[in-house]
């Protein structure tokens, strides 16, 4: 009895051990044996990788999926359209300098495809579209090589030559890029995290793309555009950027930026223009940065309008010359503050007088960048009016139309919901009693 149960529990090990092995080593034999747009439903096992897709299908996995590469090329790479990738684990893609291909835990080579609830690490590249058009993805979360320098590993989620996808509800961490685009117009990100990268979101020679909704966090800096066009940025987040090189947002050689409500946090630069045109800049809040807009007078032809500025080293600094931007639209200036006070005797909302701000600080930064390592010190202030004393400040703005400080609508909330609290406690507290 002994003996036969032993020999069954052998046969189940053994058979588990096999149906393991061949999970492993058929997920291509299976791929190719799914019939155009049929479903392929993949156990909680871990299979061989290194696959290509050539025909729409749908890829799902369960939970413990893991798809795993050899560690020399794509994980995954799809050439048809109409693929759907889900609910998949993909881990160790090929990382060779030598190679004239890039590789990725998932090359997409082609349009209209959907990736969604994927969870990618130990690869080069995360994700990385090539003259691939109109596809999704949603749900994944990308991490870098572990053990790696950032600039010495690949990107995130990267677009080359590719247009109108949509990136959403993803989260990457650890990348060289979070998000790179190159060539690549018409693109959607929104809903995003993206921490410890380089760039957080990089465009280079990309037009017509929009970002919403997203939250940049404690990378080198949290969006880059770069010789792009049109560019919308809405509600996004940037936070905690403090390295010595360190932007919430760095605009160069761009044209048309239009910037609204987003939020920017602890950095070292909120904002940093250089070399770009007709940017509209409006409803965003710059508190606790450094810096708050860094405007080089290469930067022409900004207009920035109603956003607030609260508690920053510096609101706005102007370099390399006389800056062209306009602080004001349709009437309506900017809020700047405790530390720039502004009159509404009549209180139609708009400052009764202009306002201006000078500074100094800008001759510090412009001979060397490491003056911003010292902008909290206390030397900065005595820096300051010295050069008032001397006049040797030069203005860094006029607002012709400033807006009066805001009175926050929080506290009100809060002090109402703290006085039910406490009532609610005595009630009880009576309650109790009697």
């Amino acid at each position: 009895m002994r003996k036969t149960a032993a020999l069954m529990a052998f046969v189940c090990v053994w058979f588990l051990a096999l149906s393991r092995v061949m999970a492993e080593s058929s997920l291509q034999s299976q791929v190719d044996q799914t019939p155009e747009n049929g479903v392929l439903e993949l156990s909680g096992q871990t299979y061989t990788g290194n696959i290509v897709i050539t025909k729409p299908l749908v890829v799902k996995g369960s939970e413990g999926t893991v798809v795993r590469g050899d560690g020399t090329g794509n994980v995954i790479t799809i050439k048809a359209p109409g693929v759907r990738l889900e609910n998949l684990r993909i881990e160790h893609g090929g990382f060779s300098r030598n190679s004239e291909e890039e590789y990725a835990a998932v090359k997409v080579l082609s349009d209209r495809n959907l990736l969604k609830n994927l969870v990618i690490s130990d690869s080069f590249h995360g994700i990385y579209l090539y003259y691939a058009n109109e596809n999704t993805i949603e749900n994944v979360d990308v991490t870098g090589m572990s053990g790696n320098e950032i600039a010495g590993q690949g990107n995130g989620i990267q677009f080359i030559h590719s247009h109108g996808n949509k990136l959403t509800h993803s989260r990457i961490r650890g990348s060289r890029d979070g998000i790179y685009f190159y060539y690549s117009d018409r693109n959607r990100v929104e809903a995003n995290t993206i921490s410890q990268t380089r760039y957080g979101l990089h465009y280079m020679y990309s037009n017509d793309n929009a970002f919403s909704d997203n939250r940049f966090t404690k990378n080198t800096g949290g969006a880059a555009i770069m010789v792009s066009r049109r560019i919308r940025l809405h509600r996004n987040e940037f936070s905690f950027h403090q390295g010595p090189q360190a932007f919430g947002i760095l605009l160069q050689e761009s044209k048309d930026v239009e910037m609204r409500e987003n939020r920017f946090f602890q950095n070292l630069r909120g904002l940093y223009l250089e070399n770009s045109q007709g940017s509209r800049i409006h409803n965003n809040h710059f508190v606790h940065n450094r810096v708050g807009v860094e405007l080089w007078a290469s930067a022409s032809q900004q207009v920035f309008s109603q956003n607030r500025f609260y508690k920053n080293t510096a609101p706005v600094i102007a370099v390399g010359g006389q800056s062209t931007a306009s602080w004001s639209e349709n009437g309506k200036g900017n809020d700047w503050g405790k530390d720039i006070p502004v009159l509404d005797l009549d209180r139609d909302g708009i400052g009764d007088h202009p306002v201006s701000y000078k500074s100094s600080l800008y001759k510090l930064v412009q001979e060397n960048e490491l003056a911003y390592l010292f902008l909290k010190s206390p030397a900065i202030t005595v820096y300051e009016k010295m050069g008032q004393v001397l006049n040797r400040q030069e203005v860094m703005f006029e607002d012709p139309h400033p807006l009066p400080g805001r009175k926050p609508e929080a506290p009100a909330l809060w002090l109402g919901g703290a006085v039910f609290v406490i009532a609610t406690i005595l009630w009880i507290g009576r309650r109790g009693k009697a």
